[in-house]
């Protein structure tokens, strides 16, 4: 009987070396308004002064702490999901570690071939920065600008890898698509270097995320 491979458990791990960081997003006060004010929360997208630092570094040295982020948490975590997102929450000082938790399965979909997770990692960041909260479920026009650069992202991207699913980049880099569901597929994946390949495909997701916010002089 073939045994199921077990991803390395990691969450706990990130998440206690990240605590101190991800806690900072609460800790913003602007305007005067009290911490943990909710209305004031959905307002705090990008940290002015996070950002404001992010623009005034070279270029090149944002994307290569993006490059050093992206790989770190995925030789941790084995996760596209989780390591686009949070190497992209602490370039830009955001909040997050209820939406890093929700990451999890969310690697091509619960590996099933879909949506890759450096894609969908990228997009909670974008929500995160230009989305909208309970208090404004009714702002039409925040949700349709929000498609905005979301949609600039997926386009990029699909343009550089000939699709945004996770099958598809499968076939590009490997030469084939692994059903990872399968602990013969899952181990045969690893053992073509899984985690080194789809790393590149992570840190090319989190860089033009990147360019896209520091580019947009709405994001603020």
């Amino acid at each position: 009987m073939v045994q199921m491979i077990k991803r390395r458990g990691f969450l706990g791990k990130v998440v206690a070396a990240v605590a101190g960081s991800l806690a900072l997003g609460g800790c913003i006060n602007q305007g005067g308004k009290k911490n943990g004010d909710p209305i004031e929360d959905e307002k705090r997208a990008v940290p002015g002064n996070k950002l404001t630092e992010n623009r005034a570094m070279p270029r090149d040295l944002v994307m290569r702490l993006l490059d050093q982020k992206a790989s770190n948490y995925m030789h941790i975590s084995y996760n596209c999901a989780q390591s686009s997102f949070l190497a992209l929450q602490e370039q830009f000082g955001l909040p997050g570690e209820d939406v890093l938790k929700a990451l999890t399965p969310l690697t091509g979909i619960a590996e099933r071939g879909e949506t890759c997770g450096a894609v969908t990692g990228s997009l909670m960041i974008f929500g995160l920065i230009y989305g909208r909260g309970k208090t404004q479920l009714g702002d039409w026009d925040r949700y349709r600008s929000s498609l905005i650069p979301a949609g600039k992202f997926c386009g990029i991207f699909e343009k550089q890898y000939g699709s945004t699913m996770c099958c598809n980049i499968q076939q590009k880099k490997y030469g084939r698509c692994f059903h990872l569901t399968r602990p013969d597929e899952l181990k045969a994946f690893q053992e073509a270097g899984a985690t080194d390949k789809c790393t590149t495909v992570v840190q090319s997701a989190v860089r033009t995320a990147a360019g896209i916010i520091l580019d947009d002089k709405n994001a603020v």
